[in-house]
């Protein structure tokens, strides 16, 4: 690495007069050297030492410094050297400088890009407000580099100043909205792109799929798939981008024979759709058949990867199938696959939900890299649903640890000691949160219907129909009542010791409100989808399998780790999640 960074600091004897008469704006001769820059991928040193044999034999051009600066964004992707690729960037921007290059667009917007795949957005920034040359496509650079970077205020704050919008502007605000996690805005951006009569493309829709998947907003995933089937894009089956995006949307909306549907129409497909299908079926209660899927990608000669394995050990664990997933994780090395920290986390919690917790406590301590906090959080979840309260208080205080600002990781601990009655600890964990200000995970709670993704919380007073919603809860809740239905306050995390209060709280949980919207709105027979950010509670569930035998409804949820499909008074998880 050092000798890397010397060979390129040699680089500097490339110092120009800004003043200097050197830069040329005549067209490319076309030359060899000019061909070899083009060809990407080499060393940062190779790039720039080309670019010196250029300059040596003729004055640089746009097209120089243009074909420099992509070789130099092409070898940063792959390199591992990000001090030798910083350092490239920073000598290339000044010999463009230098030679009054960033009077042209393209020059310009070849630095935006490096810079921008570099993650250097402040250096970006400065060459963007520096009165370099722009054009609209330095524009949508800084609205993509922004958006790939996380930072959607300032994606929005370009966008917002753009005089000229094109697909790409459109396309790159969607997909820094989806990245942001800000899905119900990227739809609304969607909305406005297609009010201005844009012709849509994949990569925007693609991204607006993405979306969807994340709302469980099926009925505008559905939009897009006959938006496809219509001929509003050149639409084919061979389109594997696309067919994967539709086979994912499906599968999280919990519409697995539309999802198969498209996968089995896609031509070729490859691992990644396959991934989709198999973690899809995992997610949805059918463990057996993506286990199925699984040895028939293997038979068809696709080669899995990665996360093949972590769907496939998905399947296992939401199925019970120890031994079964004990034997895929061994046949990883098999397949050439050396196990990382995510498929270890996947067997520890396929152990931990089928009550090995010791076992899987173990698997996470001997792993050869140390577990993330999520690994330890599956088990501490399996300990609370086991109540084990010896190898949860070991877990428990290692979350803590871990990330002392997130309130959720007291409220398990805080739980599990209330439950087994150890008070003085259960209170010292409270305080501990107290102290340290950690705040738990808001809990939301989508449901979709005419178009919209309608938001709930616990509590939540927000929604023009509240008074009804509300009004239903109660019927609800006595008629739940008359059949015997009594609430399960053990799992409330609050500092409550009145039932009745507890109750009231449970009452009033984002899923129901979710719920009685739909139930006030979806007409009979179709069915109520809900997606939620948190694991569903335990007497939440109950509520929602009594709910769909009493008013004969299906009723789909989605939480955090899976989905459960009510239908008359049964849920599709077995009670198992």
């Amino acid at each position: 690495m050092a000798a890397r960074l010397r060979r390129l600091r040699s680089y500097r004897w490339l110092r120009i007069p800004p003043s200097a008469a050197v830069f040329s704006t005549a067209p490319s001769l076309g030359c060899p050297l000019h061909a070899a820059l083009a060809r990407r991928g080499a060393p940062a040193a190779a790039s720039l030492a080309l670019y010196s044999r250029i300059r040596a034999a003729a004055p640089p051009t746009p097209f120089t410094f243009s074909l420099l600066l992509a070789a130099l964004a092409s070898s940063s992707s792959s390199s591992t050297y990000d001090g030798e690729a910083r350092l490239a960037a920073c000598l290339a921007h000044a010999q463009a400088y230098k030679c009054g290059a960033l009077a042209h667009p393209v020059v310009t917007n070849s630095l935006l890009k490096l810079y921008c795949s570099l993650g250097l957005l402040v250096h970006a920034r400065r060459v963007f407000d520096s009165g370099a040359a722009l054009d609209v496509v330095s524009w949508n650079t800084m609205v993509s580099g922004y958006g790939k970077g996380g930072e959607l205020g300032a994606a929005r704050e370009v966008f917002a100043k753009m005089q000229e919008r094109d697909l790409v502007s459109w396309s790159a605000m969607v997909d820094a909205c989806v990245r942001a996690g800000e899905f119900g805005e990227a739809l609304r951006v969607f909305d406005r792109m297609v009010g201005e009569k844009f012709r849509l493309d994949a990569v925007v829709l693609v991204s607006v799929l993405k979306a969807c998947a994340h709302l469980g907003a099926v009925e505008r995933g559905r939009w897009v798939h006959r938006y496809l089937e219509t001929g509003g894009l050149a639409w084919n089956p061979g389109n594997v981008m696309l067919g994967t995006a539709l086979v994912d949307m499906y599968c999280k909306c919990g519409c697995m024979e539309e999802a198969w549907q498209v996968f089995d129409g896609v031509q070729g497909g490859d691992v990644v759709l396959w991934n989709a299908m198999i973690g899809g079926l995992a997610m949805n209660g059918y463990g057996e058949r993506a286990l199925e899927l699984f040895q028939r990608m293997i038979q068809k000669g696709f080669r899995p990867n990665g996360v093949t394995f972590i769907v496939v050990l998905c399947a296992c664990t939401h199925t019970g199938r120890v031994d079964e997933g004990k034997e895929i994780f061994k046949s990883m090395q098999k397949h050439g696959i050396k196990p990382q920290r995510e498929h270890y986390g996947c067997l520890s919690d396929l152990l931990g939900r089928a009550g090995r917790v010791e076992e899987a406590e173990a698997l996470l301590l001997d792993m050869p890299m140390e577990p993330h906090a999520s690994q330890w959080g599956a088990l501490m979840s399996s300990c609370r649903m086991h109540n084990d309260i010896s190898v949860g208080e070991r877990v428990g205080k290692r979350l803590i640890e871990l990330e002392p600002d997130d309130g959720g990781r007291y409220a398990v601990l805080f739980n599990l000691y209330a439950i087994n009655g150890r008070w003085e600890d259960a209170r010292a964990i409270r305080q501990m949160m107290e102290d340290r200000g950690a705040k738990k995970e808001t809990g939301l709670s989508f449901i979709e219907w005419n178009g919209l993704a309608h938001e709930f919380m616990s509590g939540d007073t927000r929604h023009p129909q509240t008074g009804k919603i509300y009004a239903l809860l109660e019927d609800m809740e006595r008629r739940l009542q008359g059949i015997g239905y009594v609430k399960d306050t053990s799992q409330v995390i609050i500092d409550m010791d009145d039932e009745e209060d507890k109750g009231n709280t449970l009452s009033y949980h984002s899923e129901r409100l979710a719920l009685a919207f739909g139930i006030l709105n979806i007409p009979q027979g179709m069915p109520i989808r809900i997606v939620k950010n948190l694991r569903v509670c335990r007497d939440c569930h109950v509520h929602a399998k009594l709910v769909s035998k009493l008013y004969q409804r299906e009723i789909i949820v989605r939480d955090r780790h899976r989905f459960h499909m009510f239908r008359d008074g049964l849920c599709s998880c077995n009670d198992y999640w």
